[in-house]
């Protein structure tokens, strides 16, 4: 009676094990399906309306450009120090003529970024390389053939029950994982679309001193990080892949039947959590790798 309880549990955990990996695949997949994108791409109305906000902020930065390089020509006048001769003059005029250009299409250049980050996570994807979870073939002959693997009578049947409720905790993790990685990916894009339209007012500055041009230094330094944050969210979704098959966190060394199951669920509840961490610090990774 035990032994058939036991195969009947197998069954039923196997197909459990399944759902559960399917769940955080599906939450993965579209946070990588996201990262592949560019904003006018992933929702057209959202951008649509950014696209009108811009127009709105377009009509502030036109003012603004006249009053910073007004500000910037009246402190060059007066300072006693300032050798004002043409070429200096010619110099603001030229800062002028690149403020305007940035400020008319600040938006555009915004876009032709994305290329750069969409072009590299193709270039990623078109190697091969899936970070898609599976159940391992020798967690599934196990769970087939339970009797056969020292997991049966009364033993195999509690050591099942402490098996299905890891698997719980296991969906919890997996899920929740999956979950804070979907919505790392929607944050991105939200923190994009909302910094778009700033563009117009920062790269006003240009118009300015060396002290209020900073602001659009400022700007496309951050813009950059967030754009390129992008690819470095999909690489820690794929090197996790690869960790995993390579074996390089194996707590299933050594262990049979229900230790082999409870190792591997453990194994892969680390290697969530290590991904969700990789991808929750990517905006800081690569902020300081590029020195931005």
């Amino acid at each position: 009676m035990f032994d058939n309880l036991v195969e009947s549990w197998a069954e039923k955990l196997s197909q459990f094990l399944g759902f559960v990996l399917n769940v955080y695949n599906t939450f993965a997949g579209m946070a990588a399906g996201m990262l592949g994108q560019d904003p006018a791409a992933w929702n057209r109305e959202g951008w649509q309306f950014i696209t009108n906000v811009n127009t709105i902020f377009l009509g502030i930065g036109g003012v603004l450009v006249v009053i910073f390089f007004l500000m910037g020509f009246c402190a060059d006048s007066v300072d006693i120090k300032q050798d004002f001769r043409l070429e200096n003059i010619l110099r603001m005029f030229l800062k002028l003529s690149l403020a305007e250009f940035f400020v008319i299409n600040s938006m555009t250049i915004v876009q032709k970024l994305f290329a750069l980050s969409t072009g590299v996570i193709g270039k990623i994807r078109g190697s091969g390389i899936v970070f898609q979870y599976t159940v391992p073939a020798e967690v599934t002959e196990i769970l087939n053939s339970p009797l056969t693997n020292d997991i049966s009578g009364l033993g195999g049947l509690v050591v099942m029950a402490l098996l299905f409720i890891v698997t719980i905790i296991f969906m919890m993790v997996t899920a929740g994982c999956g979950m804070m990685m979907l919505f790392e990916a929607f944050q991105r894009f939200l923190k994009i679309l909302m910094l778009v339209p700033y563009g117009t007012l920062a790269n006003s500055t240009i118009a300015g001193n060396h002290m209020l041009s900073r602001s659009a230094e400022s700007f496309w330094k951050y813009a950059l990080g967030t754009i390129l944050e992008a690819v470095t969210m999909y690489m820690a979704m794929v090197l996790s892949a690869v960790v995993t098959s390579s074996g390089v966190v194996n707590l299933t060394n050594g262990q049979t039947g229900g230790f082999y199951i409870l190792g591997w669920i453990l194994q892969s509840s680390f290697i969530c959590m290590l991904t969700l961490g990789t991808v929750k610090g990517s905006g800081m990774i690569t902020q300081k790798a590029l020195g931005l």
